[in-house]
């Protein structure tokens, strides 16, 4: 990679980190006065995510070694904590309660994860392949955030600040980024690849719930 491109890809990893903080930031404050829309299933299944993320993010440094697939471990390792910490703030806020909304996001996540299950036994694929740690991602990421526009929608997202909805585009638009770089600095293999169509559904399914945001805002 040229000189150009790794400062091109240093400063999106520091950007990528400054609106980790905002995102989660901005998420944290808010749940400890407002949780209206908020889920800690949503948000567990998002850390279960993230965890996937990484294993396809050390997989994709085993297979080619470089400075931005170390930068993306520390990416997805980052978020990670942050996300465990909005757990903790939404949880502990004596105004959430659990219902129906969340049983059908964990109901999901239960039906989504056994079908990948059974689709990876059936092509004799294991846990490590990026192609299931990829499914897994999408389950617990991409298919709970339309069901966060429905609770939106059924119970109102003063929980979620605006500030978090544009943020969260942008740091996806920025881990793309990042895969960009990833891919110009080792080429493709079957984990930056599987990194790249996660992060596409994951912006695709964020769209959703942001219009439902900006709708009933």
């Amino acid at each position: 990679m040229s000189s150009k491109k790794r400062t091109v890809a240093d400063l999106l990893f520091g950007v990528q980190i400054v609106g980790a903080l905002v995102f989660c930031g901005a998420y944290f404050m808010r749940s400890l006065h407002d949780v209206t829309g908020s889920s800690t299933v949503q948000f567990s299944l998002v850390a279960t995510y993230l965890l996937f993320h990484l294993a396809l993010g050390i997989g994709a440094h085993r297979a080619a070694p470089s400075r931005v697939t170390r930068q993306a471990i520390f990416t997805y390792a980052f978020w990670f904590v942050l996300i465990v910490a909005i757990i903790g703030a939404v949880g502990t806020n004596p105004a959430y309660q659990w219902n129906e909304k969340e049983t059908t996001q964990l109901l999901t996540a239960v039906i989504l994860t056994i079908a990948v299950l059974v689709a990876s036994a059936i092509q004799d694929r294991k846990m490590s392949d990026p192609m299931v740690k990829a499914l897994f991602a999408i389950a617990y990421k991409s298919v709970p955030q339309v069901l966060l526009a429905w609770k939106f929608l059924a119970e109102g997202a003063s929980g979620t600040p605006g500030l978090s909805v544009v943020v969260g585009h942008l740091t996806i638009l920025i881990r793309l980024g990042q895969i960009y770089f990833m891919v110009k600095e080792a080429g493709w293999d079957r984990n930056r690849i599987w990194l790249a169509i996660s992060e596409t559904l994951n912006e695709a399914s964020w769209i959703i719930a942001s219009a439902v945001w900006f709708f009933i805002s």
